[in-house]
């Protein structure tokens, strides 16, 4: 037995050296192109401001070109009785703003319409639309910041949350984290501190850790006198399902021999010739002083 062990242990391993050198063989896969799609960026909130929708072209996977911005497009914003006209940001191309005056009410249906645009260059104008319900707002009664080490892989400082939720069933919330007035969650891909109302329906949160600013970020760092403050917003289900598909193929797939990458979820009609998310939701803040 012991002798047959022994060699085993040297088919193994001749077999595991075999499968290591392999693994530096250069293989050679070409991607295929697709057709061009809109991709849509944009939202209107309980904000007052000029909110933005920024429209581009799909490009290629790997694609070394800078972005190409859609130009001269007509875009607007209607809540089924007001409609908003949005101007191209003369110094930002492709990004179009409403007035800074228009914000957005909790309970209403917004539609985005996109149109006077040549996606495929055939010469002939392309419309899209996406539509989003804006949910009602969820405030915060107040914010405490504690620091917490426990976790070696999370040391920071935790933001705990306490509010009364709004109920009537199941909502849908992101929260987002500003130090001295400068967001630090500002691109999708950072969006991670979302959830639900599961098992709060209508309920208080009293101290429930909802953000953790974390000490390994520089700009995350925390000093007396920092002026802390959490931004929850209201979301829609179609978005919190946008921000987890996008964020899941934003992200290397771990482990390495995980499943295929999929197209990621959209609310922009028609759904074959545009990608992106045109979101509406209420947004509530808190300040606190560290």
């Amino acid at each position: 037995m012991k002798l047959r062990s022994k060699y085993s242990i040297i088919y193994i391993t001749v077999c595991i050296l075999a499968l290591s050198s392999s693994c530096t063989e250069n293989i050679n896969m070409p991607l295929n192109s697709t057709y061009t799609r809109l991709v849509v960026d944009g939202s209107i909130t309980t904000d007052t401001t000029k909110h933005k929708v920024r429209l581009t072209k799909s490009g290629d996977a790997l694609y070394r070109n800078p972005i190409q911005v859609i130009s001269d497009a007509i875009v607007t914003i209607s809540d089924g009785s007001n409609e908003f006209i949005l101007h191209e940001n003369s110094a930002n191309k492709g990004v179009y703003e409403t007035d800074p005056t228009v914000y957005g009410v909790p309970g209403k249906t917004y539609t985005l319409h996109i149109s006077h645009v040549d996606i495929n260059d055939d010469g002939v104008f392309e419309e899209y639309s996406a539509q989003s319900y804006l949910k009602k707002e969820s405030p915060i009664d107040s914010i405490k910041i504690v620091y917490d080490d426990r976790n070696p892989d999370s040391y920071g400082w935790v933001i705990d949350l306490y509010a009364k939720e709004i109920g009537g069933g199941r909502n849908f919330y992101l929260m987002k984290a500003y130090k001295n007035n400068v967001l630090l969650t500002d691109s999708t891909s950072e969006y991670n501190n979302k959830g639900d109302n599961t098992g709060f329906n209508g309920g208080y949160y009293y101290g429930f850790p909802v953000y953790t600013l974390l000490k390994s970020k520089v700009e995350e760092r925390v000093q007396r006198g920092d002026t802390i403050t959490l931004e929850m917003d209201g979301i829609t289900e179609e978005y919190f399902n946008f921000i987890s598909d996008y964020i899941l193929e934003y992200y290397p797939k771990m482990p390495i021999f995980s499943g295929p990458s999929a197209n990621i979820s959209t609310n922009i009609e028609p759904k074959n010739k545009a990608v992106g998310f045109f979101a509406a939701y209420s947004i509530a803040r808190c300040s606190k002083v560290y």
